[in-house]
């Protein structure tokens, strides 16, 4: 399936969503932080994403594989910077760009959902077993939408922990305070699917895991509210 055309099917499916899942959607984020989209997007524009970052971690490793030894790895820990991501692929930039998709965001999250204005808009990021564990931690924007591309079975863990309505903590020094404080919800994730992460208000990370790799396309957005505390933390 050409550029074009993977996003103009994923935008004439974003333009038919049902009503329904969107009302679903949004009861479940407002009340966990968490919601699962496997919807939003068709399986075939969910394939050309997981293959066109596939793609890019091939070409990653062996870019890695070309540096001098102790300048690089393929077992460490990945994560492409949307510079790289849209200097060799189109459909991770294209879908992210369509403005259908921050409709429906919009609507999930009841509020405004707005494109970033930097440089950090989506990454491809792979997690190998053996990388330090990820860490809880906030965003400091508000929203994530994540398509998993390859993750561990649940026995060998890999699945997201989350904790909502907490208050983001700059410097992450009331994390355990608010793990005691609050309940703890993990989710089982399968290739394929994708969630938004309400993620500057959502304690979160990814449980460790002992065998496999986590592969994902991350897509994150800003909220007036959230472009506004940031500012203000600037300053």
């Amino acid at each position: 399936m050409r550029v074009h055309s993977t996003v103009d099917v994923a935008h004439k499916h974003l333009t038919k969503v049902d009503p329904s899942a969107l009302a679903h959607a949004r009861n479940r984020l407002a009340e966990t932080g968490f919601a699962r989209l496997g919807f939003l997007l068709p399986h075939r524009v969910k394939r050309m994403l997981a293959a066109e970052a596939l793609g890019l971690l091939d070409h990653h490793r062996q870019w890695g594989e070309l540096l001098p030894e102790g300048e690089g790895g393929a077992r460490q820990r990945v994560d492409l910077t949307e510079q790289q991501v849209s200097a060799h692929a189109a459909c991770i930039p294209g879908v992210y760009d369509c403005e259908a998709l921050r409709r429906n965001l919009s609507v999930i999250a009841a509020e405004p959902v707005l494109s970033r204005t930097d440089e950090h808009r989506y990454t491809v990021s792979r997690l190998h077993h053996d990388d330090a564990p990820g860490q809880w931690h906030w965003d400091d924007y508000a929203f994530a939408l994540i398509l998993v591309v390859e993750c561990p079975p649940l026995a060998d863990g890999g699945f997201v922990q989350t904790v909502a309505h907490t208050r983001r903590d700059w410097d992450h020094a009331d994390v355990y305070r608010t793990l005691t404080r609050n309940p703890i919800q993990s989710w089982e994730l399968h290739p394929g699917d994708m969630y938004l992460l309400r993620t500057d208000t959502t304690l979160h990370r990814v449980h460790p895991f002992v065998n496999g790799r986590r592969t994902t396309v991350a897509m994150s957005f800003t909220a007036v509210h959230a472009a506004e505390g940031l500012l203000t933390r600037r300053e």
